[in-house]
């Protein structure tokens, strides 16, 4: 049984993004941009649980960090 890491904050939702690579040469092909997720402890409802959260999230002060 494998575990696999969510690419979506469970705060707000934000997931991969998909943009274009461009080349020195203005070849274009898409890429696909994944946003900065880290998984802490955080105090929700009361309970501490182990979530994946986006940095903005945790920069902005949207969760609260158990310590």
């Amino acid at each position: 049984m494998s575990v696999t890491h969510s690419s979506q904050c469970e705060i707000c939702g934000r997931g991969p993004r998909v943009s274009n690579q461009i080349s020195h040469a203005h070849n274009v092909s898409k890429r696909r941009q994944q946003i900065n997720i880290s998984r802490h402890h955080v105090v929700v409802n009361g309970a501490r649980r182990f979530i994946a959260l986006c940095t903005r999230c945790l920069r902005s002060g949207r969760v609260q960090k158990a310590g």
